[in-house]
């Protein structure tokens, strides 16, 4: 079978038959989609609003808010992270 090089170092694959394997291929396959259809919202979403997701994300955690002022404070895109910084206080 094209692509099949044999590799199952924990001996997953013994005992199932084709159509077992068929389907957690496609399972594993169905994953991956969704993982990039999530990574492209993430994308989406920091082009739409201009708040960079992760530093959001850290900002939202209010024990580390003094500390994001801080790390903003020369920071490569020191305006998405100040924003992010202004988004976290607005919510609180």
């Amino acid at each position: 079978m094209p692509g099949d090089y044999g590799f199952d170092p924990l001996g997953l694959a013994k005992g199932k038959s084709t159509n077992d394997l068929k389907g957690i291929r496609m399972k594993e396959l169905n994953n991956g989609r969704m993982a990039m259809i999530a990574i492209a919202a993430m994308v989406g979403q920091e082009l739409n609003t201009g708040i960079n997701v992760l530093a959001g994300d850290a900002a939202l955690n209010q024990g580390e808010l003094s500390n994001l002022e801080a790390k903003c404070a020369g920071a490569v895109d020191e305006a998405a992270c100040s924003r992010a910084f202004e988004a976290a206080i607005a919510t609180l």
